[in-house]
Parts: structure tokens; sequence; C-alpha cells
């Protein structure tokens, strides 16, 4: 009887942990989607910041969800570039990665974009129009 009691209890403790959301410093927090273009899209409800977090820090802290989606950038500070995301390339003329917050499209880039508490960021796979 012991021995299901800790197997409950172990297959239990991961649920916890992988439930809350993934914290900064504090409570703040964002909602980070990712949409093909295609119909399917990925959502993270709850992604910790901090106060002047940018874009660049959500998408560096949804690194540590366990389910996290993979990006490439290039560039430094306010200049960095993202240029493929969960193994999709932009395309030059083609479809790119752009990002919205809360439903406009960005004027400034991922390092530049100061986040606020409850913000909506939605990246999406889409010719630029």
């Amino acid at each position: 009887m012991p021995n299901r009691f800790h197997a409950l209890l172990w297959l239990l403790i991961p649920a916890v942990f992988y439930t809350q959301p993934l914290l900064a410093d504090n409570t703040q927090t964002i909602a980070l989607e990712f949409e093909y273009g295609n119909g399917f899209s990925k959502h993270f409800k709850s992604i910790g910041i901090s106060q002047g977090d940018t874009v660049l820090d959500a998408m560096k802290t949804m690194q540590k969800h366990p389910h996290k989606i993979l990006f490439k950038s290039r560039g430094n500070g306010e200049f960095v570039f993202i240029y493929e995301i969960d193994l999709i390339k932009n395309q030059g003329n083609g479809k790119n990665w752009m990002f919205y917050v809360n439903g406009r499209r960005a004027k400034v880039g991922v390092g530049a974009f100061k986040l606020k508490a409850n913000d909506h960021v939605v990246w999406k796979y889409e010719v630029f129009k």
C-alpha cells in the first residue's frame, strides 16, 4: 500500500510544478501566442515578466517552459531580430514572423518593445501587408 501512495505522489508532483505560470521576479504576466498561418496556433497563457521586460525577455522566459518553442535570433539589445520560430524560417519576400501586441503590429523590434502586465503578444507567420 505505501508503494502505491509513493508512486501516486511522484506522478502528481510534476503536475503541480507544470501548471504554475512561468514567473520572473514578480507576479506580472503576459500571454504569448504563435499563429502558423494555417489555422494552427500554440498558446502560453501566463508568462512572467518584470517591469521593463521586452518581448525578447518574454521569449527567453518561455524557453523555461516544458513545452517551449525554440527560436533563433541575431543582433543585440534593441536591434535583435528573430528570424526563425519553431523551426520555421522567415522567407524574406514571402511569409515572415511578425509580432503584434494587443492586436497592433509592432513598429519596433523585440528587444525594444517594453511589455506591461496582461499584454497579449501574438507572433503571426504571414506575408507583410
